[in-house]
């Protein structure tokens, strides 16, 4: 906490909001982190699969539909984390 937030006077309701920022905050790094790991697992099946070629051709639009939902969805949730105060 800077100096100049330790001079201001802060109201419970404050504090509270802050708190509850903060725990949001730590929650949605938990969920980028399990969504990294998705995405990076997804990643690896789809080299996997194009390495095998021929062999599993019938899986690729479903692993690429998985691989692109991981990235998709891991990209919205670190756009939500830079959208708090102080990123």
């Amino acid at each position: 906490m800077s100096v100049l937030m330790e001079m201001l006077p802060v109201t419970e309701e404050q504090t509270n909001h802050w708190e509850l920022i903060v725990d949001e905050k730590d929650t949605l790094k938990a969920e980028i982190k399990r969504l990294n790991a998705q995405a990076t697992q997804a990643k690896m099946d789809l080299h996997d699969l194009a390495e095998d070629l021929p062999i599993g051709w019938e899986n690729i639009l479903e692993l690429a539909n998985r691989t692109y939902a991981a990235y998709r969805d891991l990209t919205a949730a670190r756009a939500r984390l830079a959208s708090f105060p102080g990123g």
